[in-house]
């Protein structure tokens, strides 16, 4: 699991990239690029010396470059200065995950579709599923939800709801916990 730092860099270097190729293509472009970044993201996945390139410490900011460039340049341009700006300021480590945001951002503002999980300790009906996802995410605008139900059993009761990296938690689990640490800080002090 990513840390929250690592979570706000990536969601910002996916949001940019979105924004910048909205404002500078059209409308079909702008799904032929989504296209486009669907497989860099598949091909990232299944590439293990691509893996490899990015997380070494052993190449050079230049060598890596001249590699990029060598595969992303003729299949897109911007593509590849994109990911020359993440290489330059040593963030090419995100580069698969800032693409998987960029795609959930496309979806989410582009067609208007979520994809959110429900954590729960057993399964929720879709009505339910529904209504949790409307009423903590959709208060202003109709979208559309994906949902996946999630479940697992130690969270004793109550779900989690997460749409990308937002989480609403209202498990008793959680409750349990806060409980805890409440009495354990008042016990502390008398």
């Amino acid at each position: 699991m990513l840390s929250n730092k690592n979570q706000k860099i990536i969601q910002h270097y996916a949001r940019v990239f979105f924004e910048y190729s909205i404002t500078n293509m059209n409308d079909n472009n702008i799904e032929f690029f989504y296209q486009k970044l669907n497989k860099v993201s598949t091909f990232l996945k299944k590439n293990t010396y691509i893996h490899t390139i990015i997380n070494t410490d052993l190449l050079y900011t230049e060598k890596k470059i001249e590699i990029f460039k060598k595969i992303f340049y003729n299949f897109d341009a911007l593509l590849f200065k994109f990911t020359k700006i993440l290489i330059l300021k040593k963030r090419e480590s995100f580069l698969k995950e800032i693409f998987l945001e960029f795609n959930r951002i496309y979806e989410e503002n582009r067609k208007g579709f979520v994809k959110s999980i429900v954590i729960s300790a057993f399964p929720l009906k879709e009505e339910t599923k529904k209504m949790i996802a409307h009423k903590l995410y959709n208060k202003k605008n109709k979208k559309k939800f994906y949902i996946i139900n999630k479940i697992d059993k130690s969270i004793i009761g109550g779900f989690i709801f997460r749409i990308g990296y937002k989480e609403w938690n209202f498990s008793v689990q959680e409750q349990l916990l806060c409980i805890q640490k409440y009495v354990f800080q008042n016990h502390k002090y008398n």
